[in-house]
């Protein structure tokens, strides 16, 4: 097995609960540089996301459908990054200084801010599902691909929170090829899925979030985490969703 598919097989592995064969002789080399193919678990998910909402629209209404997408989503995922996004916020509402902050982010429990989190961003989600038309794929899979890309964006741009966390053991080694490698594909599958608008719209609005995302993280905890990375991409999910279905062409 080559070095390129056991770093393909690692993202899936990682940000998927697909079964995945298993992989010996895996390396730092080969876990850094993963991240280049976790768009392709934005793909597949998505893929998946689109064909379980076009066959429950045949069957179900479209509330229950889009709850029940958001339900297999969430299943396919693992809900990795909803912990993530729920561990985040709580170190954010900590008011406690950026190493307490992130020892509270480390912490299990789930406090206020990580469930108003949750909260807002599932039912922004499935609100936009119940929305989205379900005969192309386009914002079905282009959304979870730019999440997953402004991961890898957020990880060339901002340093390490924790020098032995997740966050540093993914990015340690994350070259500027990757991430090029990564940008121009994701642009394409963009401009590819979506009329010209849409694509300008979600891709800016993914780079002003990861742009944000990654000040906020600086500022707050002086830098990013593995925890940062889930929240961001859940937050890019909840924008480009909403957005795409709120009237930029798919409202209704």
């Amino acid at each position: 097995m080559t070095d390129r598919v056991k770093s393909l097989l690692l993202a899936m592995e990682f940000g998927t609960i697909l079964p995945m064969p298993h992989m010996d002789g895996v390396n730092q080399d080969t876990l850094s540089r993963s991240m280049g193919f976790f768009p392709v678990t934005g793909l597949a998910l998505g893929l998946i996301l689109w064909g379980f909402m076009w066959t429950g629209t045949h069957f179900l209404t479209e509330d229950a459908t889009a709850i029940l997408g958001l339900g297999v989503y969430v299943l396919a995922t693992g809900a990795l990054h909803l912990d993530g996004l729920s561990d985040t916020f709580d170190a954010f509402g900590s008011r406690r200084p950026p190493k307490e902050a992130l020892a509270v982010m480390k912490d299990s429990r789930i406090g206020t801010m990580g469930a108003a989190a949750l909260a807002i961003v599932l039912i922004g989600k499935a609100v936009a599902f119940a929305k989205m038309p379900v005969s192309g794929p386009g914002p079905w899979v282009v959304v979870p691909v730019l999440a997953r890309t402004s991961v890898v964006w957020c990880m060339a741009w901002s340093s390490p929170a924790r020098p032995d966390g997740l966050g540093a053991l993914y990015s340690r080694r994350l070259s500027y090829k990757t991430v090029g490698g990564v940008t121009v594909v994701s642009l394409a599958l963009a401009a590819w899925l979506l009329p010209w608008y849409q694509a300008l719209i979600a891709v800016m609005l993914c780079m002003m979030a990861t742009v944000i995302w990654v000040f906020l993280t600086r500022r707050r905890f002086g830098g990013a985490t593995g925890d940062t990375y889930g929240a961001l991409l859940e937050l890019v999910e909840w924008v480009g969703f909403l957005v795409l279905a709120g009237g930029w062409g798919y409202g209704r």
